[in-house]
């Protein structure tokens, strides 16, 4: 037996195609994007100078000797009350990345360890340095 269906169900209608445009903000994204890698390119491929690469090192020396000033300074502060309330150093709870390397009644080392960077401080009184206790 054969089917019949109604000529109506088996005609295709088309939709019409999505002509509309792409906004312009499509298009400003797209070149905006493609001046910034074309400046960032041409940048990279520059000869530097001196002076300029002396200033981001020493810009960002600057920086990492601030964290690590402020590390100190919270460690310095929880060493203290360590000492006022027992009379030492020995056993203060520091958070990392500090480390208490050694204690007593009268002094302390300190560590700050963070990636590369690894600067000490002896104390009471003394200031952060480059390495190990």
């Amino acid at each position: 037996m054969k089917a019949v269906f109604p000529e109506a169900l088996l005609k295709h209608r088309c939709s019409p195609a999505d002509t509309g445009g792409v906004s312009g903000r499509f298009y400003l994204t797209i070149g905006l994007s493609i001046a910034a890698l074309a400046v960032g390119g041409w940048k990279m491929l520059l000869p530097t100078t001196d002076d300029s690469s002396k200033q981001v090192t020493g810009a960002v020396a600057s920086v990492v000797n601030t964290l690590t000033s402020a590390q100190f300074t919270g460690a310095r502060a929880t060493l203290d009350a360590q000492h006022n309330a027992t009379g030492s150093y020995e056993g203060a709870p520091l958070t990392p990345p500090m480390t208490l390397v050694r204690a007593d009644a009268g002094s302390y080392c300190i560590e700050y360890a963070q990636g590369p960077v690894v600067q000490h401080l002896i104390g009471p009184g003394g200031s952060p340095q480059p390495g190990h206790c």
